[in-house]
């Protein structure tokens, strides 16, 4: 028989990112807010600890640009060089945020990707849009795409900058769920967390450019926020004050998102309200990976091992309870689906409070599979009795042909 195996292995963070909450952790409480729209979510599960209008359309203003530089730096390569075109610069309000890129000028994608989280460039964000789409029209496709596939229910993306447009629009909830998708990668992480850069000279300009967080949250001031570890600002006369900032503490790790504040302080007041009831109402329960059992299965078709799956948890199973919970409400079990297809079987950590399933995680899969077709059982054993008989009668007309020689001799003699 043939064996094929592989296994299906789980990064830590890819783990936590892929519990799907089946319940809700969310306490009730209202919260004043200057924002016509907010919410806090879970970045680790996605769970929405608390909203406030959060379907409800507006104009993102910059914050657009999470999604721009998620982009670039998921499809291109840091080192990359680019080259500022006419369309890049020129399709831009020169009023608006820029790096006062030229004609013909030529960054990294890393220095475009800082610039455009950092100094909101808007002429930078045109430039990686081209250099990734091939043009800003491709490039929005390609970001609506994207947008989908992080769970957003209310989006569409029209430019990479985010200045004005009726086609241009998005919510709280999806601006959570695109920074979510967004954070999983790690160059966009630094990013969005880095204080301070300096963009080296370039074949147009002879002097250093340096960048600062446009998210007072992360410097040193009045809005200044200690568990505050990335984030973006926003503002057209249109969309108001926007702002998404992520925090951590005691490995509670949240994202706030506030659209169309009153005024840029607000935005900032918002945001630590929200995360201030965040971590004072969650906190991070962990089941380790020994409480889930490990299960190998054996899969038979027409009387024959056909396949066997084995399963099991190599990382700890996370998530968010209310602080108030007792850890002792919480256990952990082990179910198995599609056992009889070797391709889609699939065992899941499930967590369960008081009894009643909450979460679950795809548990690690090693998978063999036996070659049980006519070729590789039947055929064989036939092929074998083949030679047997083959063997036996050559033995048999060998055992004649020696008789008979033998008569001969003997006859000679005689």
């Amino acid at each position: 028989m043939h064996v094929r195996k592989w296994a299906k292995g789980l990064a830590a963070f890819a783990l936590v990112l892929t519990i799907f909450p089946i319940g809700t952790v969310r306490a009730e409480e209202e919260l004043t807010l200057d924002g016509e729209s907010a919410i806090l979510i879970d970045a680790d599960s996605g769970a929405v600890l608390y909203e406030k209008n959060a379907d409800e359309r507006h104009y993102p203003a910059s914050i657009t640009k999470i999604m721009t530089v998620y982009l670039a730096l998921s499809r291109g390569s840091l080192d990359q060089t680019l080259t500022a075109t006419d369309t890049a610069i020129d399709n831009i309000d020169r009023k608006s945020s820029h790096i006062w890129l030229d004609y013909g000028e030529e960054l990294s994608l890393k220095d475009a990707c800082y610039a455009a989280i950092m100094a909101s460039a808007n002429d930078a964000s045109n430039v990686l849009a081209e250099a990734v789409g091939g043009s800003q029209n491709e490039f929005a496709e390609m970001m609506n795409e994207a947008a989908a596939a992080a769970g957003s229910k209310n989006t569409h993306f029209a430019n990479a900058h985010g200045l004005p447009d009726e086609d241009h629009y998005t919510t709280a909830y999806d601006m959570a769920m695109i920074t979510r998708m967004a954070i999983q990668n790690a160059d966009f992480a630094e990013i969005f967390g880095t204080v301070k850069y300096e963009m080296q000279p370039t074949n147009k300009q002879k002097d250093v450019r340096y960048f600062a967080s446009g998210n007072d949250m992360l410097k040193k001031g009045e809005f200044f926020y200690e568990y505050a570890t990335g984030g973006k600002i926003g503002w057209t006369e249109d969309a108001g004050y926007t702002i998404v900032t992520t925090a951590s503490k005691d490995g509670v790790n949240l994202i706030a998102v506030v659209l169309k504040n009153s005024n840029k302080n607000a935005r900032y007041t918002d945001t630590r309200t929200l995360f201030d009831y965040g971590f004072a109402n969650y906190k991070q329960i962990t089941i380790p990976a020994s409480a889930f059992e490990e299960k190998t299965i054996e899969i038979k078709k027409r009387g024959q091992l056909w396949a066997t799956a084995a399963f099991k948890m190599s990382y700890d199973f996370k998530i968010l309870a209310q602080s108030g919970d007792d850890e002792s409400q919480y256990s952990a079990s082990v179910i198995v689906e599609n056992e009889n297809d070797p391709q889609t079987i699939q065992a899941y950590a499930i967590l369960n409070k008081n009894g009643v399933e909450i979460a679950r995680q795809a548990m690690e899969k090693e998978l063999a599979v036996n070659d049980i077709s006519f070729k590789a059982t039947t055929w064989p054993i036939i092929q074998k009795g083949l030679d047997l008989f083959s063997v036996a009668v050559f033995a048999l007309f060998m055992g004649l042909f020696l008789i008979a020689a033998f008569g001969r001799m003997s006859r000679r003699r005689s």
